[in-house]
């Protein structure tokens, strides 16, 4: 029996990249899930199947995370078909630009800043909205959030998905405070370089150097921090709310 054993997961961009290690890791500790995507649904699919092939319960729900509507949908979606909600974690996200992430902060247009704020900021506000009356029913949940170690440390790039990834933090601590007396628990992570499909952008040279500035001299890895979302949604972290957890190899360090 795995520390999930019986509780239902969301998993929002649950079908690439580290949301499906998450979506695997959830079924392997014994979580039924239901796989968020906007676009991708064969890879959602694909998802599914594989979390079947582990022996647990799965769906796919097409749902836009900037929509409030659709993440309503998504929460009675997963209700009517898994039952409960018992965790959810938001990883859906604006995706890595790179002509975004390395312009001067005074060239970047209105809708660079309002995509991340759109996508990560708001569209954790929705799902938590869609989500937490029914936490708040059963007296019981956890929500992960996904923010960003530059979100703390600061940076000279990325600073429009460093706003909105500070968002989140402050997001996380509110809801902590507003809903830990209905038993249900949040926290965020703040991840620094994490080898996904959209960082293989990246130069080799730059991967070098994006590896050197962590204090683990590497890049992280999609299980990695899957693991640590499985933990904070389990019984081994009851206690823990509110919190931001550092899965960066050491790079706040610097």
């Amino acid at each position: 029996m795995g520390r999930l054993s019986g509780l239902i997961s969301i998993v929002t961009g649950g079908s690439g990249g580290i949301g499906l290690s998450t979506v695997l890791e959830l079924a392997k500790e014994g979580s039924d899930v239901a796989v968020q995507y906007n676009r991708g649904k064969e890879l959602a699919l694909s998802a599914v199947e594989k979390v079947q092939g582990l022996g647990r319960k799965a769906v796919a729900i097409q749902a836009d995370v900037t929509d409030h509507r659709s993440c309503r949908s998504l929460a009675s979606q997963t209700l009517a078909s898994l039952g409960r909600i018992d965790l959810v974690v938001c990883f859906a996200g604006h995706p890595f630009r790179s002509e975004e992430w390395y312009k001067d902060f005074t060239e970047l247009e209105p809708e660079e800043f309002r995509r991340p704020l759109d996508v990560d900021l708001l569209g954790s506000v929705f799902v938590a909205q869609a989500v937490l009356p029914s936490m708040v029913k059963a007296g019981r949940g956890s929500l992960i959030l996904i923010g960003s170690t530059p979100a703390i440390t600061g940076d000279k790039v990325g600073i429009s998905y460093l706003i909105a990834k500070a968002g989140i933090l402050g997001l996380t601590r509110a809801l902590a405070l507003a809903y830990g007396p209905k038993g249900i628990r949040v926290n965020a992570l703040a991840l620094g370089s994490i080898s996904t499909g959209p960082m293989e952008a990246v130069s080799g040279e730059e991967r070098r150097a994006l590896a050197e500035e962590s204090a683990l001299k590497r890049w992280g890895t999609p299980e990695e921090v899957a693991r640590v979302v499985a933990f904070l949604g389990s019984q081994d972290a009851s206690y823990i709310t509110g919190q931001t957890i550092v899965v960066d190899g050491g790079y706040a360090l610097r």
